[in-house]
């Protein structure tokens, strides 16, 4: 629901962050709170038509597929606000709201589950307060300090559903790659080896921690080199995406060969042999740390159509490749598939980025050259 209702359309702060002034920015944000609200009341509508007819889905009683439109808007609200802080520097108060948001959810989490017995309904309720209480604060926040003007503009509103509206297959995409590979694993092999499966994923996708981390402080910087794109700059630009891609490959080993050796004194007897997934894993999120160094630029240059064609491409090939992987070597097939299908994208939106953005990767011919016309 957050892919249709939120389209990621934070990306429309980060990438005029530093292009436009205060006062253009606030137009941009304002105005995207328009397009916000306009998504939230049209899948508010289709929810109500779905809960009246369907009684349950996955064992959840429908009416509370009512509250996901909402939720969809206050967690845009607020990653729209974190983009601001980011953007400015403040990793501070981006810590704060980021860690307020946990700390609260949890809180009110286990209030409901304690006090009231609310059991699994507590949780949305923690997430429901306290993405309600950080994205209010957030908001005026942001209207304070001059980051939020509501004026209907048009035209502003075309260029963030240009940006934007492609985003929602590139994330459904990501999320098929995510999720299908366990529905083949339950049908091929077995309800037991999804469990193996779901160890050895959560340990290889500690990479992510890294490059999550990476990406939301490169963003602001890599941003604001492109405002004045001389060639030094893109040099350091590419300086720096070699040792980040060289250092995510390093931390994929690294953490794969602690995850093996730690998760033996921390799972049942019975789980140990998750271990043998973990590397495959780490390495798949390790290319799709690749993928996401060159997500920015296709945001840069509003070509946000061809990363939902790599995703979505990526995540049929992801599917095909779980089934024929899966049938001839078990649950590990599922790690190779995602391996191949986030090569798939990351090279796909590479050789996009190279053909539509040049930057001076291979440095050392650029060089020759340099010296030559000197």
């Amino acid at each position: 629901m957050n892919a249709f209702v939120g389209m990621s359309m934070h990306a429309n702060v980060t990438k005029n962050f530093f292009s436009k002034t205060k006062s253009e920015l606030g137009l941009i944000t304002g105005n995207v709170f328009f397009v916000l609200l306009i998504t939230t009341s049209f899948y508010c509508l289709v929810m109500l038509i779905v809960v009246g007819l369907k009684e349950s889905f996955f064992s959840v009683p429908a009416k509370y597929l009512l509250i996901l439109p909402p939720l969809g808007f206050l967690s845009m609200a607020n990653q729209i606000h974190l983009s601001v802080l980011r953007n400015e520097g403040k990793a501070y108060t981006f810590g704060a709201f980021e860690l307020s948001n946990a700390f609260l959810s949890a809180a009110v989490t286990i209030l409901f589950l304690v006090v009231f017995d609310t059991g699994w309904l507590s949780q949305v309720i923690g997430m429901t307060i306290a993405s309600l209480v950080v994205s209010v604060i957030g908001v005026s926040y942001m209207f304070k300090r001059g980051y939020l003007r509501f004026i209907f503009n048009k035209t502003v509103i075309k260029s963030i559903l240009r940006l934007s509206f492609p985003l929602i297959p590139h994330v459904l995409g990501g999320v098929a790659i995510a999720t299908s590979d366990r529905l083949f694993i339950e049908k091929l092999v077995g309800l037991e080896a999804v469990s193996l499966y779901a160890i050895g994923y959560s340990f290889g996708k500690l990479v992510t921690l890294l490059t999550d981390a990476y990406i939301k402080a490169w963003s602001p910087w890599f941003y604001e080199q492109l405002v004045e794109p001389t060639y030094q700059r893109k040099a350091t630009i590419v300086k720096f995406t070699y040792a980040y891609i060289v250092g995510i490959f390093v931390f994929a080993y690294v953490m794969s060969t602690v995850g093996e050796w730690f998760l033996p004194y921390i799972v049942d007897e019975r789980y140990v042999d998750a271990a043998k997934f973990i590397w495959w894993i780490a390495l798949g999120y390790a290319v799709q740390g690749v993928y996401k160094i060159f997500f920015p630029y296709l945001v840069h240059i509003s070509k946000t159509g061809f990363l939902a064609l790599s995703t979505v491409t990526a995540a049929v090939v992801n599917i095909v490749l779980n089934y024929f992987f899966i049938s001839q070597y078990g649950a590990l097939g599922a790690a190779y598939s995602t391996v191949v299908a986030f090569a798939i994208s990351a090279f796909m939106v590479f050789e996009y980025q190279r053909h539509n953005y040049p930057m001076p990767w291979f440095l050392r011919e650029q060089s020759k050259k340099n010296d030559e016309l000197v």
